[in-house]
């Protein structure tokens, strides 16, 4: 997701997928993701945050937030992935292939914005 249009530190504007990535910096971004939580052993809904320059591509880790955020249904709209249910189900002790799901066979399709 992309949320560079912001006012005041508080979002307005989240586009999902990012527009104008390249593919390969889209995928690095979503392995360093992965194994950034890997690494932790999290295995929970949460979000990954980077900070990405437009200048040269490079991107830099910000934060992980271990939670369903308010923009979650855009990525919802792009997965087909109900990520409140998911994530209840996981916390009452079903593993990601009991409820359905894998890293693996989540895939985008076609774009979501959310304005505030």
């Amino acid at each position: 997701r992309d949320c560079s249009v912001q006012r005041r530190h508080q979002k307005i504007v989240e586009v999902a997928p990012s527009i104008g990535l390249p593919e390969s910096l889209r995928e690095s971004l979503y392995a360093d993701a992965i194994r950034i939580t890997k690494g932790a052993g999290y295995f929970c809904a949460g979000t990954v945050e980077f900070l990405v320059d437009p200048k040269t591509w490079n991107y830099y880790f910000l934060e992980v937030n271990p939670r369903i955020q308010v923009e979650h249904t855009v990525t919802e709209v792009i997965t087909g992935v109900d990520l409140v249910q998911s994530q209840i189900r996981i916390a009452a002790g079903q593993k990601l292939h009991e409820i359905g799901l894998s890293q693996e066979d989540v895939a985008m399709r076609g774009f979501a914005i959310q304005a505030r």
